[in-house]
């Protein structure tokens, strides 16, 4: 009999969501299955580097392309005019269209579908990349993760140059490739757990944690955590890390 099919690694986003709507965890022992699956070291490595990096070659190249077009190489040229504003956005509109055919590219199709022009192009894919990388949430402060059209705004209100436009969607890429691969992971989260109440996935993970030598030590900190913190503990714990909820068991010690 042969063996079990290796599941096929998602070659966009578009992929990975549509696995989403037969990927369904029936128990708690499936969704931690199904969560450290996602988190293995070879799947986050794959997103990154065959998905995410892949749209940020395309999103900069394309940048570079379009902007040395509209200014005919000239990094030195300030963006002063309304004239100028407008052949920046229009260049950002296809960097982001081209990001969006590697990573996402039914956000591409999108603007062909409703026929956008290019002003309606580079309103909607400026809101769906920092929706996509966590811009203006926690999540986003955590990592960095600016606004990319809050980001031209203020190159634009300080009439900054061709060339610092060019700079900052650059140095920005690592910051906004974590904010969208966590937002990512966040969203794999709640399609597994988000039907548990948090105190029942810590009810689970209890006698789990006891088996790899640990207990409650803050048992309403433990008990109020959510989510996201009881994944930490658990990932602690196997890693033999001691969280501020949890102390050693006593009979650990004293071997």
């Amino acid at each position: 009999m042969a063996g079990k099919e290796e599941k096929k690694k998602p070659q966009h986003l578009d992929d990975f969501l549509k696995s989403l709507e037969t990927d369904h965890s029936k128990s708690l022992d499936e969704a931690f299955k199904a969560h450290d699956a996602f988190s293995k070291e070879e799947n986050q490595n794959h997103l990154y580097v065959n998905v995410l990096i892949p749209g940020q070659d395309a999103l900069y190249s394309t940048l570079v392309t379009e902007l040395d077009k509209a200014f005919e190489k000239k990094d030195d040229k300030k963006i002063e005019k309304q004239e100028e504003r407008d052949k920046v956005k229009k260049a950002v509109g296809k960097a982001l269209k081209k990001y969006f055919e590697k990573v996402q590219p039914s956000i591409s199709k999108t603007i062909d579908d409703m026929k956008m022009d290019d002003n309606e192009q580079y309103e909607f894919l400026t809101e769906m990349y920092d929706d996509h990388t966590g811009a203006g949430t926690q999540l986003g402060q955590h990592h960095k993760v600016g606004s990319i059209k809050g980001t031209i705004e203020e190159l634009f209100k300080g009439k900054k140059t061709v060339g610092h436009i060019k700079k900052n969607i650059y140095d920005s890429r690592a910051n906004q490739i974590k904010g969208a691969l966590e937002l990512l992971g966040g969203k794999y989260m709640n399609h597994h757990f988000g039907k548990y109440h948090s105190t029942a996935i810590a009810a689970y993970l209890k006698p789990k944690l006891e088996k790899t030598g640990f207990e409650i030590k803050d048992k309403v900190g433990y008990a109020t955590a959510n989510t996201g913190q009881l994944l930490e503990i658990r990932k602690g714990a196997i890693e033999k890390e001691i969280h501020p909820y949890l102390t050693k068991k006593k009979e650990e010690e004293k071997k």
